[in-house]
C-alpha cells in the first residue's frame, strides 16, 4: 500500500494497515521485515515533516491541535498518538463485546489469548513507534503531562479503562471460582489463571514512572476478594471437619491446606499475597479453635505422640501468643513425671528395705529429663518457650521431690548428685568400663548440674569426695577426673574449679616429695612403705581428727625419719596428721592362708588395732584400747568390720564390746578372696561429715551474699533495700537462690559492722 508522506490522512491509513497485522489479522501470516521498516519509516519521516499538516496540503504550520498548541513536528507527534489511541480503543471495544458473551472458564480461556495476543502486539507497536517514544512522549512527560504514556504504557491503559475495567468484576469471580473447585479436589488449568492474574498486575500502573509495578489493580480487584473468599471457604470447612472428626484428623487437614496455600501463592498468585492469604488462614483455621487445639495436647503428651504433638506445634507456633498454654501444660507434665518417677523410686527402696541408691535416682532424673528433652527438640524443633518450659519443669522436680525434700528446703540432690560422680569416678565403677560410657555419664551429671538450684552445696559434696578419691588413691583416671573438673569449669567458670584444681597441684607435688623421701631410705627403713600426701589445708576439705590415737610403734622409724626430711626442707611449717582419713594395707600370713598370703585393707585405726597381734595372739578390750589410745566410739566402731569377718574373734562372742569382752586373732580364717577390703566407712562419720559440710555451705553463703551486697552498694552508693534484695538474688542464683530472710540478715550484719548505714527507713548508704 502506498502513501503520501506529507499528508496525515494518507499516512496514519498506512500505519494503520501495519498495526492492523500486528494486533489483529491471523498470527500465521504477520507482518514482514519489510513492511515493519517501511511503516517505522513512515512514522519517522511524517514526525519531522513540517510541510505536512493535518487536513491535507495548505494548512498553515501553527495550528491547535487536540493536546494544546504545537509546532511544527510537536503538532504531527499529538496527532499521530491521538489516531494511535482511538484505534485501539476501538479495537478493545470489539473485543470487550466478544468477551462479555463468556462466562466462568470460557471467559479466562478467552481472555488469556487475546490478552497475550495483545500484549505481544503491543511490543511490537510501540517498537514501531519508537521516534515518537523517544522524542515526542519523552518531552510531553518532562513538561508534566502525566496522562502521556510510551506506546506500550498506552496499550495497556487502554485495555485496562476500555475493556478490563468492563469484565473485571465477572473476571474476578471466574479465578475465584476455579480456585475453590481446585480447594475441592478437582483439576483446574492453572497455567491460565496465572497468565490471567499477572495481566492484574501489570494493568497497576502508576502515572509518575510508567514503568513502576503498581499492585492497586491487583490488590482491590483480586487479592482482596481471594483473601474474603478463602476466610469464607475456611471458615465453613474447618467448622464442619471439626464437628465429624478428632482434633488430631483436623491438626493433618489445617496443616495440609496451609501448605496447600503456600503452593498456591508460588504457583500463580502474585508474592505479595503470601502474608494476607496466611494471616487469614492463621486466623480462621488456627486461633478459631485454638482452645480445641491446646486442650488436646495433654492427651498426645500423655499417649507419646510426638508426630501428632510436631502437628500441633507446627500450627499453634504460627500465631504469636499461642503456645504460651502448651508451654505451661508441659512445664507441669514434666514436673509431675519427674515426681512420680521419684516417688516409685522411693517406694521401691522403701519395699526393698535397702539405703538410697545415688546412682538409681541420679538415673531417674535423667531418664525423664531425656524422654522430654528429646520431645522438644524433635517435636517442639528446640522452640525458645518450650525449652524454657521443659528446663522449668526439671528444675522443679529435681530440686524438690520426695527424695530430695520439699521445697523450702534445702535440696538433697546437689549431695546425691555428688555422690553418683564419685561412684562413676572411683576405681570400683562398673559404670564406666570404656572412655566412650565414662564421658557420656558425665555429661549426664552435668545435665543434672544444670538444674540444681544450690550449685555451692554441689561443689562442696564434689570437692569432700574427690579429696578421698585423691588421698586414697581411688581415681578411676586422672583423665576422667580432670574432665569432669573441665566441665565444670566451662558450666560455672574458673572460680568455682579453682579449689579443684589446686588439689590435683597439690598432689602431683606431694607425688614428688613421696619420691624424693623415698630415695633417702635404706632397704630396711623401705620395709614398710609410708607414703604421705602433703596437702595445702585451705584447699581441702578434709575433716580434723580430734581424738587420742597411739601409731603402732612398727611405723614410728619411718614417720620419724620423713618428720625430719620434711622439717629440713621446709622449715617454719608443722605438718597436722589426719589419722581419721589415712589408710594402710596389712599383709597376713595366716595358718592355711595362700601362698601369698591375704592382704587386708584397714583404716589407721585398724591398722593400730591388729599391729599388736604380731607380738601375741590375744588381748582384752582394756589392754587393746590402752594400747591404740581410742575413744571407746571409734574403737567400737573400728572393731566392727574386725569381728564381722572372723578375722578378730570376740570371746564372750554373745556380748557387745566392753570390758568383759577379749579379742584373739582367728587362727581359722579363709576367705576366697586374697585382697580383702576392711576399711569400710563408718555411719557415725558419714553422719558428722554431711553435717560439717552442710555447715560449711551455711557460712559460705553468708559470706558471699555479704561479699555480694558490698560490691553492689560500692558500684550503687546509696541503693533501696527492695532494689538491693532484687540485685542480690540475680547475682546470687548462679550459685545457689538466697532466701530474702537470709539477705536481710546478711543487711543488718553489715550495718553493725559500719559497712552499711540506713537512711530514710528504706535506703541503705555504702560507708567507704
Amino acid at each position: 500500500m502506498d502513501y503520501n508522506p506529507d499528508d496525515a490522512k494518507s499516512t496514519w491509513q498506512f500505519i494503520e494497515a501495519g498495526i492492523n497485522k500486528i494486533l489483529v489479522d491471523d498470527l500465521t501470516e504477520g507482518i514482514s521485515k519489510e513492511n515493519y521498516i517501511q511503516i517505522y519509516t513512515a512514522i519517522h519521516n511524517f514526525c519531522v515533516s513540517v510541510n505536512s499538516n493535518v487536513g491535507g496540503r495548505g494548512a498553515p504550520v501553527s495550528q491547535v491541535g487536540a493536546y494544546g498548541i504545537h509546532r511544527g513536528a510537536q503538532l504531527l507527534g499529538a496527532d499521530l498518538y491521538h489516531q494511535l489511541e482511538q484505534y485501539l480503543t476501538r479495537h478493545l471495544t470489539a473485543l470487550r463485546g466478544e468477551a462479555l458473551k463468556h462466562e466462568g472458564p470460557g471467559l479466562i480461556d478467552y481472555y488469556n489469548r487475546i490478552w497475550e495476543r495483545y500484549t505481544i502486539g503491543a511490543g511490537y507497536v510501540n517498537h514501531i513507534f519508537n521516534y515518537l517514544n523517544r522524542h515526542w512522549v519523552r518531552r510531553e512527560r518532562e513538561e508534566g503531562r502525566r496522562h502521556i504514556y510510551d506506546v506500550n504504557t498506552l496499550c495497556l491503559v487502554r485495555w485496562r479503562d476500555v475493556l478490563f475495567e468492563a469484565i473485571k468484576q465477572r473476571l474476578t469471580q471466574a479465578i475465584l471460582r476455579q480456585i475453590e473447585r481446585q480447594r475441592n479436589g478437582e483439576a483446574v488449568a492453572t497455567s491460565n489463571i496465572k497468565h490471567v492474574i499477572q495481566s492484574y498486575v501489570s494493568l497497576g500502573l502508576d502515572d509518575t514512572q510508567a514503568r513502576k509495578e503498581n499492585l492497586k489493580i491487583y490488590n482491590e480487584d483480586l487479592r482482596r476478594p481471594f483473601i474474603e473468599d478463602t476466610r469464607a471457604y475456611y471458615r465453613e470447612e474447618s467448622r464442619a471437619f471439626l464437628a465429624a472428626n478428632s482434633v488430631v484428623e483436623y491438626l493433618k487437614k489445617a496443616n495440609a491446606r496451609i501448605e496447600e496455600e503456600t503452593a498456591r501463592v508460588q504457583l500463580y498468585l502474585h508474592p505479595s499475597t503470601e502474608n494476607s492469604l496466611m494471616e487469614a488462614c492463621n486466623e480462621i483455621l488456627i486461633s478459631d479453635h485454638a482452645g480445641d487445639i491446646q486442650v488436646e495436647f495433654q492427651r498426645l503428651l500423655a499417649e507419646d505422640r510426638q508426630q501428632d504433638c510436631h502437628l500441633l506445634y507446627k500450627l499453634l507456633s504460627r500465631v504469636e501468643g499461642l503456645l504460651v498454654p502448651v508451654q505451661d501444660a508441659l512445664q507441669e507434665y514434666v514436673q509431675k513425671q519427674g515426681l512420680a518417677a521419684v516417688s516409685a523410686l522411693k517406694k521401691e527402696t522403701v519395699a526393698a528395705g535397702t539405703p538410697l541408691d545415688a546412682m538409681a535416682y541420679v538415673q531417674t532424673l535423667l531418664r525423664v529429663q531425656a524422654k522430654y528433652s528429646d520431645l522438644v527438640r524433635s517435636a517442639f524443633e528446640l522452640n525458645p518457650g518450650l525449652v524454657q518450659a521443659l528446663d522449668n519443669g526439671c528444675k522443679a522436680y529435681i530440686n524438690h521431690n520426695d527424695i530430695a525434700g520439699p521445697l523450702g528446703r534445702e535440696s538433697k540432690t546437689p549431695e546425691l548428685l555428688a555422690k553418683y560422680s564419685d561412684m562413676l569416678l572411683k576405681k570400683s565403677s562398673k559404670q564406666a568400663n570404656e572412655d566412650t560410657d565414662i564421658d557420656e555419664a558425665l555429661n549426664g551429671i552435668m545435665t543434672v548440674f544444670q538444674y540444681i538450684e544450690a550449685k555451692d552445696a554441689f561443689e562442696k559434696f564434689y570437692k569432700r569426695l574427690l579429696s578421698k578419691r585423691l588421698v586414697h588413691n581411688t581415681s578411676l583416671s586422672e583423665d576422667a577426673e580432670t574432665n569432669m573438673v573441665s566441665k565444670l569449669k566451662e558450666a560455672c567458670g574458673y572460680e568455682y574449679t579453682n579449689h579443684l584444681q589446686r588439689m590435683f597441684q597439690d598432689m602431683q607435688t606431694s607425688a614428688e616429695m613421696q619420691s624424693q623421701f623415698k630415695a633417702t631410705l635404706s632397704k630396711e627403713d623401705s620395709a614398710i612403705d609410708f607414703a604421705p600426701a602433703i596437702l595445702a589445708e585451705n584447699y581441702w576439705p578434709l575433716p580434723d581428727f580430734r581424738y587420742t590415737y597411739n601409731m603402732p610403734q612398727e611405723l614410728h622409724p619411718v614417720f620419724e625419719r620423713f618428720q625430719g626430711f620434711f622439717n629440713k626442707k621446709h622449715s617454719g611449717r608443722k605438718l597436722k596428721w589426719l589419722w581419721n582419713v589415712s589408710k594402710g594395707e596389712i599383709k597376713a600370713n595366716l595358718p592355711g592362708a595362700p601362698k601369698a598370703g591375704y592382704n587386708f585393707s584397714v583404716s589407721s585405726y585398724q591398722t593400730a588395732i591388729l599391729m599388736p597381734f604380731n607380738r601375741k595372739d590375744e588381748y582384752s578390750h582394756a589392754d587393746l584400747q590402752s594400747i591404740t589410745g581410742l575413744p571407746d566410739d571409734l574403737f567400737n566402731s573400728s572393731m566392727v568390720y574386725l569381728l564381722k569377718a572372723r578375722l578378730l574373734i570376740q570371746s564372750p562372742a554373745d556380748k557387745a564390746p566392753g570390758p568383759d569382752v577379749s579379742y584373739a586373732v582367728n587362727l581359722n580364717f579363709k576367705s576366697k578372696k586374697v585382697r580383702i577390703n576392711l576399711n569400710l566407712p563408718l555411719k557415725s562419720e558419714q553422719k558428722q561429715e554431711t553435717e560439717q559440710t552442710q555447715k560449711n555451705i551455711e557460712d559460705d553463703r553468708k559470706m558471699f551474699l555479704q561479699a555480694v551486697i558490698v560490691r553492689v552498694m560500692k558500684a550503687r552508693k546509696e541503693l533501696r533495700s527492695v532494689q538491693l534484695i532484687q540485685e542480690t538474688i540475680e547475682q546470687s542464683k548462679k550459685r545457689f537462690s538466697p532466701k530474702i530472710s537470709e539477705i536481710k540478715k546478711s543487711i543488718d550484719s553489715l550495718v553493725d559492722k559500719e559497712y552499711l548505714e540506713r537512711v530514710d527507713g528504706s535506703k541503705l548508704r555504702y560507708l567507704a
